[in-house]
């Protein structure tokens, strides 16, 4: 029904350009059957410029109103045909699994908007892998499980950036905001913060059950500043990453520290033992270390998560129609109003 638009359209702007220009066929109203009256010494009358002013009027409002009748039924025509939007969705699946794992304790805080934001462009060179979202303090708390929806895993990075953007001062009005969000990631009765061996054990445990053509990796965000005066953590760096490797998982360790926030009497390393710490525990697991810092970690890391098992499996291709008329609806609404009030107007 393509043909349709534009016969309606042709005749539309015919229409226009008749009024315009005055060449509409005059028309005997009904029931005279007397011919038209000449009436003598008008030609003064009708070459005053008021009077053509007013014709000329006349001719653009009878030519806009013929205007708004094309928009009408060129928007009806339209929507008649039932316009639709067709997406193409593989199901096939790229074999490789991946888990985003995110210090969120407050040493963390002015790190962490910066680190959502690389796994942020990190997703945007995914096609088909499955990522979730484990965030991690005293203990681990998964925001979002493996899933190929990037949609919902960028709106949970902008809820958690969110939750993270302030400063840990006293009374703070936003500190509400982030005990909501990682709520689950605190101990109420547990003297600790920042179990990094514990929270890359659980990272190790949100993945589905061991499949053969599936690889399996862990990005790993922390400032390696672990607060254990009790000694409560069950498992220690070095041995969250041999639990790891057991599994065949992968471990990218994305190293990223404010400097304001660092106590050594606490942690007992400085940021440079911390940061030489997690790199030499995960290069000693065939892991990948990187820093925040860095341009190029978002390149690397995604490089050398292509260069690893990418089986894709296999799925059918799927086509989603929906239909879209707003566009027409809309255009079909605003001519129909305009017409009603312009002529509203002129009959008043």
């Amino acid at each position: 029904m393509a043909w349709l638009m534009w016969v309606l359209l042709g005749l539309g702007v015919l229409a226009i350009v008749l009024a315009t220009t005055g060449a509409l066929p005059r028309f005997r109203g009904a029931g005279r059957g007397r011919a038209p009256r000449r009436v003598a010494n008008s030609a003064v009358l009708l070459s005053s410029p008021l009077v053509r002013n007013r014709v000329r009027r006349r001719r653009a409002l009878h030519a806009a109103l013929g205007a708004l009748v094309v928009v009408g039924l060129v928007a009806a025509s339209m929507m008649a045909g039932r316009p639709v939007n067709r997406t193409v969705r593989n199901n096939a699946m790229a074999s490789r699994d991946i888990v985003l794992c995110l210090d969120v304790s407050t040493s963390m805080l002015t790190t962490d908007v910066e680190i959502l934001d690389t796994f942020s462009k990190m997703l945007d060179t995914f096609e088909g892998e499955r990522v979730a979202l484990v965030a991690w303090n005293t203990t681990a708390q998964t925001m979002v499980p493996l899933t190929d929806d990037y949609d919902l895993l960028r709106d949970q990075f902008e809820v958690a950036a969110d939750a993270l953007n302030f400063k840990p001062t006293y009374l703070n009005p936003y500190e509400e905001k982030y005990y909501q969000t990682f709520g689950g990631t605190l101990l109420t009765d547990v003297d600790a913060s920042s179990l990094i061996g514990d929270g890359l054990a659980s990272c190790s445990l949100a993945f589905d059950t061991k499949v053969e053509d599936r690889s399996r990796s862990i990005v790993l965000a922390s400032d390696n500043q672990v607060v254990d005066p009790s000694g409560l953590q069950v498992y220690g760096l070095s041995q969250a990453a041999d639990l790891a490797g057991q599994e065949d998982i992968r471990l990218f360790s994305l190293f990223g520290s404010d400097p304001t926030t660092v106590d050594p009497s606490l942690t007992g390393m400085t940021l440079p033992e911390a940061r030489n710490d997690l790199r030499t525990v995960t290069e000693e697991h065939g892991g990948f270390f990187y820093e925040v810092s860095d341009p190029g970690a978002v390149d690397g890391i995604v490089k050398e998560l292509e260069a690893d098992q990418a089986t894709e499996l296999e799925g059918e291709a799927e086509v989603r129609v929906t239909d879209v008329p707003q566009s027409r609806a809309a255009w079909l609404v605003v001519a129909v109003i305009s017409l009603l009030v312009v002529t509203a107007w002129r009959r008043a």
